[in-house]
């Protein structure tokens, strides 16, 4: 075959193999793994596919359920809203906390229902208790009531009526040192209701009964605001004595910074005011106004306590009772 029949036949199949490919040319949409003809008809269906597409990815982008996002006024469930003044969390309750609780820390559902009260949300009013006025001019809380009858009911009303008049917010906590040093109370004792009645809140109160015994860091941690030390009658034997052991606990580590130390708000009673009643009403009268001296400021705590012990036994104190720091 001559040179010009070969160039001729090479030529024929070029235009035969460019033919095939122009026949079964393809083409892909953008989306992996997805090939489509080219053709008219083809390409609305690209179009309405990828609509969808990008249908779906916007669902996807506002949530699963498109009709309940923040900016839907009409959404059926309760929204997220960054200024509101606190979060709402689903399946919980609306749980008021007895005192000396850890300011109502939360507590597990079954242990609330047993110590808490559930709070309506459809109350219209807080509640306020009354009684009658021929009962009410007995107390001695009114400028223009009669005399209590009794110093003990005078006390006694007297803390409770100037203490509720605290918000809770206002209430400092106590640490309780028995006469050991660092062991503190259980919520179980006496003296935790003590505290508890004088308007503050028990640091201890979720110490478990083995582990009262505590460091100066625990103390230091729990930051108190009023610092209460039981004492023998040897250690208030004298004005010095007290001092003394004032300056021993000051100056214990780490308790310079603790907020009690600093607005000397630390308290010595003696183990003797744990042993009455009336004894235990002066001791409560003692904390509150060693927490709160402005509000009991007009209260003379030598004088109650003679009050409180003549009307008792007949007898006056001797010696010394308590010893706190003169602010």
């Amino acid at each position: 075959m001559g040179i010009r029949a070969k160039k001729i036949c090479l030529l024929v199949l070029a235009v035969c193999l460019a033919l095939m490919l122009c026949g079964c040319r393809t083409r892909t949409n953008g989306i992996q793994g997805t090939i489509l003809p080219d053709s008219a008809d083809s390409q609305a269906d690209a179009a309405r596919q990828g609509e969808a597409i990008s249908e779906d990815a916007a669902s996807r982008d506002t949530g699963a359920h498109g009709d309940q996002t923040r900016e839907n006024p009409q959404a059926s469930r309760k929204e997220y809203d960054e200024n509101a003044p606190a979060e709402i969390m689903p399946g919980t309750d609306h749980l008021l906390h007895e005192p000396g609780e850890g300011k109502g820390a939360s507590a597990a559902s079954e242990d609330a229902l047993t110590r808490a009260d559930r709070l309506n949300d459809q109350a219209e009013e807080t509640a306020t208790q009354t009684v009658a006025a021929e009962e009410a001019e007995q107390m001695g809380v009114s400028e223009d009531a009669e005399a209590a009858d009794s110093a003990m009911t005078y006390f006694t009303v007297l803390l409770q009526d100037r203490m509720g008049s605290l918000f809770e917010c206002q209430r400092l906590d106590a640490y309780w040192e028995t006469a050991q040093d660092h062991v503190t109370i259980h919520k179980s004792s006496p003296e935790h209701a003590l505290i508890l009645n004088a308007g503050c809140y028990d640091v201890s109160a979720r110490l478990l009964p083995e582990n009262l015994r505590v460091d100066d860091g625990w103390v230091a941690r729990k930051n108190p605001g009023v610092l209460i030390k039981i004492v023998d009658g040897g250690a208030l034997a004298s004005e010095r004595t007290a001092r003394a052991m004032i300056e021993s606990l000051r100056s214990r580590e780490g308790w310079a910074a603790i907020d009690g130390v600093k607005n000397r708000r630390v308290l010595l009673l003696s183990q003797d005011l744990l042993t009455a009643p009336y004894l235990q009403t002066a001791a409560m009268v003692m904390i509150a106004k060693t927490a709160n001296p402005d509000l009991f400021a007009d209260v003379d705590l030598d004088q109650m306590l003679r009050m409180l012990m003549e009307e008792a036994t007949g007898t006056l104190p001797t010696g010394m009772y308590y010893y706190k720091e003169e602010i």
